[in-house]
């Protein structure tokens, strides 16, 4: 489950490219950075709302994920809805809720679990991400912190993120500049291709070292943004019957809480 969730999450594969990389050397001051950044990082700053339909393919720790698409919204308040859907039948899972209580359905397996958002995605695909990282990454922002300064290594301008958020690295786009990738204490999100403002390719990888490795691209589409989103959109009806679940049980499932057949979550397209 943690494969094709964290693939599903969130959204890049190993095939997809090398690794971006941020630049070690002498930094020259770069006071226009700041600028720099505050034009590329208008939109997505602005987004209060995020709805759009994430295709992911990767690998979280050992497992391979085949591509699983979720459609998901989140909102910069802490809501969530991600629903991941299956080839045919019901969705793999549906998690619900907001940033200190969500609610995670498997109806194949017909099993609920009520916990925070980022502990539940944890335990779907090895990251901690609340829905307001959900949004960030998804919107182009990559982290939700102001920045603080920038510098210019090798030609590379890289801004700092404020009370240790991270590092954003900046690419030209013709006259202007945009977001190519942030390097957060936790994980880099690499933004490969845009579709207007909003990011349509984007890999998320874990640092050396993380308790679990985890590579994971996403497509990005159907994107819709500050779209008025009704309350029940974050509430999770639970069915009769379901049995509770804990943490440890949703982790010792196979990707996506799908239990494995020969290797690969159920759930999961090759």
């Amino acid at each position: 489950m943690r494969g094709a969730v964290a693939c599903a999450l969130l959204m890049l594969s190993a095939c997809a490219g090398a690794k971006v990389v941020f630049p070690t050397g002498p930094a020259v001051p770069a006071p226009e950075a700041l600028q720099w950044w505050q034009a590329a990082t208008e939109a997505c700053r602005g987004a209060q709302t995020f709805l759009a339909e994430i295709r992911v393919r990767g690998n979280v720790g050992e497992e391979k994920l085949g591509s699983v698409t979720l459609q998901g919204a989140m909102t910069r308040r802490g809501e969530m809805r991600l629903l991941a859907v299956a080839p045919a039948g019901p969705p793999i899972f549906t998690l619900a809720g907001r940033t200190e209580a969500s609610t995670l359905t498997l109806p194949r397996e017909r099993r609920v679990l009520t916990a925070p958002a980022a502990e539940i995605i944890a335990a779907l695909v090895g990251v901690r991400l609340s829905p307001a990282d959900w949004l960030d990454l998804l919107s182009g922002c990559g982290a939700s912190a102001g920045a603080d300064g920038g510098v210019r290594i090798g030609g590379v301008t890289i801004v700092t993120l404020k009370n240790g958020a991270g590092r954003v690295r900046l690419q030209p786009d013709g006259a202007s500049q945009r977001v190519a990738a942030v390097d957060r204490p936790d994980l880099l999100v690499d933004y490969r291709e845009f579709q207007g403002r909003w990011p349509s390719e984007a890999r998320v990888t874990s640092h050396a070292g993380a308790a679990v490795a985890v590579n994971l691209n996403m497509t990005i589409s159907q994107i819709f943004v500050n779209t008025p989103t009704p309350a029940r959109t974050f509430a999770l009806d639970v069915p009769a019957g379901y049995s509770p679940m804990t943490l440890d049980e949703l982790r010792a499932l196979g990707p996506l809480g799908v239990p494995r057949v020969g290797g690969r979550s159920a759930g999961a397209r090759p």
